[in-house]
């Protein structure tokens, strides 16, 4: 077919969105402000947050077409008028001043192109690092990926940057380099080799005499098994003997991290590094040759170069990093250095410079998702803090540190030791024996006593002392509150202890307890909120229950009596009675704690206690369990009284008058599977919907609604499960909570937007360690782990409540482990998430919803994620400055899929449906929460599909879903063995065979239906076939089940040479007897296709054809690599003359718009009206849709507020109309279509 090149560059369409791999970072601190942000480099652009209330300010265009690998900012120390952001990529370099992004960051205009007037250049070679002078002369050095460095300058006149001169002792190939600037004429230069070598020397910047060199090698090191991935070069280290050391980290394919010793011994190696060069110098550069090994010895034949080495992570690691400002006390010898791999973690280590050097792992940051952590950048707060941020493949920029003591241990002749604040502040547990605490107990508390009087000079720390009598031990704990702690030993005495609020140590104190109290049983903690009385609550097997409080008397008091053996207290909140706010922590409670459920052993009685506030009175109503109902949860929910079993059950019961509750019905969550908290959530102001989560042992967290029919309590219904995750980080889930939002942190600055919101957080058991989970959906990280030795021990856990303004993670948990009781306990969440992210993996596909609300991605990394893309109120948490700035925001993970996912689907807003490979297939129900409690979406797997065959292996390559109010939905599926197979599906009825055929041998890649009784296929030979679903036999077999017959024979049409990857199709005519469609294909071949087929509704004989392909014709050549993604657009396939307009997505990275005309004639025409550089790179998929504002209604329809009908209803729809072009891929990419 014939095609033309229209005028580029008229603007139809404009790239409005980007959420990619973070490739660069970058600290920058404001002389105008004194405020420190963090520039993140994201595909061409830099986008700044400010690192305090994690603002996005704005954003700087870079480059046209390059994504930025690394930005430099200079030294603080250099003068203001010479600080220079430098900027690279590929072979691309931009200099950019600082004023430019002193004005970027005071404009309230985040989009102005401040970039223009800096200064850009091409180098001759990929540039793999740079720096700028610190001595404030505008000079800049820049290293490639040939070992050569090019010394440079900014011609402030000329706007350019000058390359002066390229020095290099040899070229090998590098994958990792890094500077140093030494003094102000010499570089040091650490320089990693695809072959496994490191080569270290200098480059000396001042023009040298005839015949002297102006670099010189100082050391050449092997040992790594693989390519060098990273380097770098830490600054001078004073030791506690006097010594200064300079060191080098290095990383490797290998998963090792070295640490070389290269402070220069002036005088030594000059030998052998002559010996070097005349015997391994062609080796370096080509990789051919023995691999000698020249590491370098001291004089004396003492020990080599390398310091240290240890194995790190689970994959490679790509970089390594000495903090710049190392902080070194007279006793202390130890070197912090930290580790990003491509398994999404940080890592930090701590190297001991002792006579046995050696590198001890101290913390693992996982603030990331999917693989890779692609840039990082380090940074000292001026209270001497550490900042370490971290960009990873899944777009997100997250900051590690902030707040954390950065001073290492004290070392001791037996190893790194630490005091109890120090193990605090690296999260580590503090280990109390019995014989601590009894030291500690400065006296016994009696009824007169209060903790409060004892001064902090009495705190003491543990002396580590193991217990005499191994079977003396602490074996029950609760919290009174998140400062106070209760500890039982098995021989029956009792401890309390006191979190010191600026130390953190613990103050001990023994409780005098009744003779006759026998066995114990604490209650279950529930944090309380400052101000209120926080009690703890003993029971006996006596029947009597004691209680501990905070305000009163500090010992055990008597409180009321119940029949039979206490078994379990739980302390009961009802999120319908009071709301309370603890700092940032805002929990539901029951007035001040005022009711507990008791059971007793072996009785399906319960009592629920209602103690009276004021008088400490108590009142008892009875509770009837069922047989064998054995509780491990329980909660009031606006009057309801909800309790969760062992077995897996909850029940709901009612109160009938003043004396009893009765049971209403009973549900099951999981079967044999303990439910292990129940947590009610608040509905919307004016919603009276009643939201109950449950967390379970079997690893997953639930939301259920508790109907009801009418006023009375007594009318409730039934409990409808809205919403059913199982998060990453766990095999079983023992609590929920909800917390202030760590991007609620106080001051937003101006224009900023701030709103209120609430993290839910989770914690639970993955192997022998507990795990704290943030899971609202645009976090998703580990907040801490404990090793603690597994589920099968005592233990207890509290949240901690924070200062206000403070973030969110607060949390305590004391266990028994080794013999003694362990109590760890973290102020504040140690991550910060300044630019959420999405996927940390390839993403193969996108579908919107039909109201474009919702964007729903999956990616290889088997989780499907649906985002919300806007700059409304509900939208704006806190990415936008309140000037409009668009972002997509994650408001649901699904993670069921165990396999590759292969294609995603849409129906309405509320049907999502999914295949993947092994033959699965799912029906999500997804719904929005009237609660103020979860911001997310809630969703459910409504269905599996249960059709698989014998063998299961099959990929669903891809599907096609539709609705009819009578019959449901109807979903054909195309399998990765040929097959085609049509069903029915309700969730009432499940899934019903309609239809099933078989191609050739080639794989069906794509699925869509024409009408009610055809469907379209594509595969890899490249051709298109039509097969009609109705014609199959209708006999039933033994069961029932509808006799599928495969003697459909379809109408195939050849277009492209090997597969089609990619197809759209629209009806374009419809009459009373016949329907037409176009068809657009994209191929493995670069080709785009056309093909117009018509189908006859009613053919004119029996044996005539109902399908004919009426044209066909391609596009050779039409991207430079293979189109993944096409769409017709607008959704209605033709712009408003009548031709077809189509958007293409490529491997090319381009994202292309064409017309066709003439189809109607059978000539058809095709043009490239434009193309545009696209971001993401291996594009998956695309789609196009049409944009929502926040509420959710469609942006067009409406005039001046008011709704119009008719014909002036229509043309205001076509003036309003947003559409918007979604390209998924590595990362999502989002356009707007001028059309």
């Amino acid at each position: 077919m014939s095609c033309k090149t229209a005028t580029l560059g008229q603007g139809h369409i404009r790239r409005e969105h980007v959420l990619n791999p973070i490739t660069a970072l970058a600290f920058y601190q404001s002389p105008t402000n004194g405020k420190q942000y963090v520039l993140a480099g994201e595909d061409t652009d830099i986008k700044v947050y400010d690192v305090h209330t994690s603002r996005f300010c704005g954003q700087l265009p870079v480059f046209r077409a390059q994504s930025i690998h690394g930005i430099v900012v200079s030294s603080e120390d250099a003068s203001q008028q010479h600080r220079l952001i430098l900027v690279w990529g590929g072979h691309s370099i931009k200099v950019i001043p600082g004023d430019i992004l002193e004005t970027l960051i005071s404009s309230r205009d985040g989009s102005l192109d401040l970039a223009k007037g800096a200064v850009e250049a091409r180098a001759p070679d990929w540039i793999f690092d740079g720096r700028v002078s610190p001595f404030g002369d505008g000079r800049i050095v820049l290293l490639t990926a040939h070992n050569e460095v090019i010394l440079a300058h900014v011609d402030a006149g000329r706007n350019t940057l000058v390359f002066d001169s390229t020095r290099s002792p040899s070229r090998p190939i590098l994958y990792s380099g890094n500077f140093f600037w030494v003094s102000k004429d010499c570089v040091l230069v650490a320089a990693g080799t695809v072959f496994g070598e490191i080569l270290v020397w200098k480059c000396h910047l001042c023009e040298s005499p005839e015949g002297s060199q102006n670099s010189e090698v100082l050391f050449v090191f092997t040992g790594h098994e693989g390519s060098i991935f990273g380097v770098h070069i830490s600054p001078e280290i004073q030791t506690a003997k006097g010594e200064t050391l300079r060191l080098l980290a290095s990383c490797s394919d290998d998963r090792t991290i070295r640490v070389w010793n290269i402070t220069e011994r002036h005088g030594k190696q000059e030998h052998m590094r002559q010996e070097y060069e005349t015997h391994i110098s062609g080796a370096r550069e080509t990789g051919f040759g023995n691999n000698v090994d020249v590491t370098i010895k001291d004089e004396d034949g003492g020990s080599a170069r390398c310091v240290a080495t240890v194995m790190g992570h689970i994959s490679r690691i790509w970089q390594v990093e000495f903090p710049q400002v190392q902080a070194l006390s007279h006793v202390s010898d130890v070197v912090e250095l930290y580790s990003f791999g491509e398994d999404a973690t940080a890592q930090k280590w701590y190297l001991s410079l002792g006579p046995a050097a050696q590198v001890t792992h101290q913390s693992t940051f996982s603030s990331h998702s999917g693989k890779h952590i692609w840039s990082h950048a380090t940074a000292s707060t001026t209270s001497g803090d550490l900042l370490v941020a971290t960009g990873g493949a899944d777009g997100k920029v997250a900051l590690i540190g902030a707040g954390s003591s950065r001073f290492p241990p004290v070392i001791s002749s037996n190893g790194p030791t630490s005091s109890t604040d120090d193990a605090i502040d690296r999260g580590k547990a503090v280990a109390w024996s019995l014989a601590d605490v009894t030291q500690s107990c400065q006296r016994t508390i009696t009824a007169e006593g209060n903790l409060d009087d004892i001064s902090k000079s009495q705190i003491t720390a543990p002396s580590s002392v193991k217990p005499k009598n191994a079977r003396a031990g602490f074996n029950r704990y609760t919290f009174v509150s998140d400062k106070r702690l209760l500890a039982a030993t098995n021989s029956g005495r009792v401890f309390a202890g006191t979190f010191d609020e600026d130390t953190d140590n613990i103050l001990w104190a023994e409780l005098n307890l009744p003779d006759e109290i026998g066995q114990i049983v604490f209650s279950h903690a529930l944090l309380r909120a400052p101000g209120a009385n926080p009690m703890a609550f003993v029971g006996t097997t006596g029947g009597e229950i004691y209680y501990f409080d905070e305000l009163g008397a500090p010992s055990l008091r008597l409180l009321t009596k119940i029949e039979g053996k206490v078994a379990q207290i739980f302390c009961l909140s009802n999120a319908t009675k009071s709301h309370v706010t603890a700092g940032e922590e805002e929990v539901a409670h029951s007035g001040n704690c005022s009711e507990i459920l008791v059971t007793t052993l072996r009785s399906t009685r319960a009592a629920i206690v209602h103690i009276d506030p004021d008088d400490l009175t108590t009142r008892q109503l009875e509770v009837t369990l069922e047989p064998g109902f054995m509780v491990t949860a329980a909660a009031f929910s606006q009057g309801y009284l909800i309790i969760g079993s062992r077995k897996g059950a909850v029940a709901v019961f009612h109160r009938l008058g003043d004396d009893r509750y009765a049971l209403l019905f009973t549900f099951v969550v999981q079967v044999n599977e303990a439910i292990t908290s129940l947590l009610p959530l608040r509905s919307r102001d004016g919603q009276s919907h009643n939201y109950v989560l449950s967390t379970c042992r079997d690893g997953k967290y639930r939301i259920h609604e508790i109907i009801t029919t009418g006023t009375d309590q007594a009318t409730a219904a039934a409990a409808v499960l809205l919403h059913e995750v199982q998060p990453p980080f766990v095999s079983s889930i023992e609590g929920a909570w909800l917390s202030s939002s760590s991007s609620d942190n106080g001051d937003h600055g101006t224009g900023a937007i701030a709103t209120k919101t609430r993290d839910l957080m989770l914690c639970g058991f993955r192997s022998h360690s507990l795990v704290v989970w943030n899971e609202t959906h645009h976090h998703r990280h580990e907040v801490a782990t404990v090793d603690c030795g597994g589920s099968s021990r005592s233990y207890a856990w509290t949240p901690r409540a924070s200062a206000a303004g403070a973030a969110t993670g607060g949390f305590r948990f004391v266990f028994t482990k080794a013999g003694c009781m362990r109590v760890f306990s973290q102020a504040r969440d140690p991550h910060a998430t300044l630019k959420p992210g999405g996927h940390g993996r390839e993403i193969k596909t996108v579908s919107v919803s039909a109201s474009g609300r919702y964007i729903a991605t999956a990616a290889e990394d088997t989780v499907i994620r649906i985002w919300e893309y806007g700059a409304g109120k509900e939208l704006d948490d806190r990415h936008g400055n309140g000037n409009g700035e668009k972002h997509l925001r994650c408001v649901a993970a699904l993670e069921k899929h165990a396999a590759g996912i292969q294609a995603l689907k849409w129906v309405g807003d509320e049907h999502l449906f999914s295949s993947a490979g092994n033959e699965e297939f799912f029906a999500w129900r997804v719904r929005r929460l009237d609660s103020d409690d979860f911001a997310g979406l809630a969703v459910v797997c409504e269905a599996v599909f249960p059709d698989r065959t014998a063998v299961g292996d099959a990929r669903i390559t891809d599907f096609d879903v539709s609705y009819d109010a009578r019959d449901g939905f109807r979903i054909s599926m195309a399998l990765s063995n040929s097959t085609l197979q049509t069903y029915a599906y309700t969730k009432e009825a499940g899934f019903r065979p309609v239809g099933k055929s078989a191609y050739t041998g080639a794989c069906l890649t794509q699925i869509r239906h024409l009408g009610d009784a055809h469907v379209l296929t594509a595969a890899t030979d490249g051709h298109l076939a039509v097969y009609a679903i109705v014609g199959f036999g209708g006999g039933k077999d033994s069961n029932g089940t509808t006799i599928i017959e495969a003697e459909n024979v379809p109408v195939v049409t050849k277009l492209h040479q090997n597969t089609i990857k990619s197809l759209d199709v629209r009806q374009v005519v419809s009459t009373s007897g016949s329907s037409e469609y176009i068809v657009v294909t994209g191929g493995d071949d670069n080709a785009l296709g056309f093909t117009h087929i018509s189908l006859s509704l009613f053919p004119s004989t029996a044996e005539g054809p109902d399908v004919v392909i009426k044209s066909k014709s391609i596009v050779r050549s039409a991207h430079a690599a293979a189109i993944t993604g096409v769409a017709l657009a607008p959704p209605d396939g033709k712009s408003k003359d009548g031709n077809v307009l189509v958007v293409t997505s490529s491997n090319d990275q381009r994202v292309r718009l064409w017309r066709l005309g003439g189809w109607k004639q059978r000539q058809s025409r095709a043009q490239l009206l434009e193309e545009r550089y696209s971001s993401v790179a291996d594009a998956g998929d695309l789609e196009v849709f049409d944009e929502v504002d926040t509420d959710g209604e469609e942006k067009y329809g409406y005039e001046d507020g008011h709704g119009v009908s008719g014909e002036r209803s229509e043309r205001a729809k076509e003036d309003r109309r947003r559409r918007k072009v979604v390209v998924v891929g590595v990362g999502i990419e989002i356009w707007e279509l001028d059309i």
